[in-house]
């Protein structure tokens, strides 16, 4: 009777996985089909990206065309890529090329990357680790500002920017930046929670001071979830053209240009067409691959606690 209840639990698991091993499989079919589809395409020759008047399918799908003569020409490209480099550009001033505009980008994506995630950081361990009565106003005003959506704060937030001269200046956007409302307040406000106070009492028992606990102790056990949260922060940053649009206009960052890219000049010399833009978005997103390609196993690598040993 064991051994039988025992093969039915055992079937009923190995059912349950099969069926989540099914779902993840068409799950990342989904996700992985068009990141292939805009590698494919990004190799086309534009000039010939036309399925409408495709003969012979089979060879277009292999990348061939069969010509008049009988023979066979290839329709790979990396002309595209070359078109889409040389072509990236804003006509702000002289022209920003694709290079400038990637110094714009780590300049905006990683200075408000740390001051981001530092300033939510800081907030939430002085919020979590001491027991004052201002802490809890400041852990309810996050949650309010959290729920309650402030519609048209942009006008008043642009008036500010002029009125404090910082509009057009990178500095202004990292004091912008520089706010701990958010989710990643609550992030970190768990993560400090959760650290028992064994770590910090033998260094304060040693005269250590609150600003070394908390650099020297509590920063490297969390830092797993600082770099998470932090290279989170960098990708939206990088994937934002709005607001340094708006508040740094003159200097065009790579998301901007590839709205520009694929908006204004299209039709120029074949860069509007699908396989030049594809293309150009492969080049705005090189950068982020390569960032995570470096730094994912670190940060899986730190996303635990160890325990404390009596």
């Amino acid at each position: 009777m064991a051994t039988t209840v025992k093969n039915k639990k055992r079937g009923y698991f190995s059912a349950s996985l099969t069926v989540l091993c099914v779902i993840l499989a068409v799950y990342t079919v989904i996700l992985l089909t068009p990141l292939l589809w805009a590698f494919y395409t990004s190799f086309i020759d534009y000039n010939m990206y036309d399925f409408g008047t495709a003969r012979e399918d089979v060879l277009m799908m292999l990348g061939f065309q069969r010509l008049k003569d009988g023979s066979v020409k290839t329709w790979f490209t990396f002309q595209n890529v070359i078109t889409a480099f040389t072509k990236f550009k804003v006509d702000i001033g002289d022209g920003v090329h694709i290079t400038e505009m990637f110094v714009y980008s780590v300049l905006y994506s990683g200075g408000c990357a740390v001051i981001a995630t530092m300033v939510p950081c800081v907030m939430a361990y002085l919020v979590a680790r001491f027991d004052f009565r201002f802490g809890k106003v400041i852990y309810g005003i996050v949650l309010v500002t959290m729920a309650i959506p402030i519609v048209g704060a942009l006008p008043s937030e642009i008036r500010m920017v002029e009125n404090l001269h910082l509009m057009d200046s990178l500095f202004g956007l990292y004091v912008l930046k520089a706010n701990f409302l958010g989710i990643y307040f609550l992030v970190f406000h768990a993560q400090f929670k959760v650290i028992p106070k064994d770590y910090t009492e033998a260094a304060e028992l040693d005269g250590a001071s609150d600003f070394k606990v908390m650099l020297g102790i509590i920063f490297p056990i969390s830092i797993g979830t600082i770099t998470t949260v932090m290279l989170l922060n960098f990708i939206a940053f990088w994937n934002d053209y709005q607001i340094p649009m708006i508040y740094w206009s003159s200097h065009p960052v790579m998301a901007y240009g590839m709205y520009y890219f694929v908006r204004v000049t299209r039709g120029q010399e074949g860069q509007g067409s699908t396989p030049v833009s594809v293309s150009a978005m492969i080049l705005v997103a090189v950068p982020i691959l390569i960032l995570f390609g470096f730094f994912n196993k670190k940060i899986m690598a730190n996303m635990s606690i160890g325990g404390v040993k009596g």
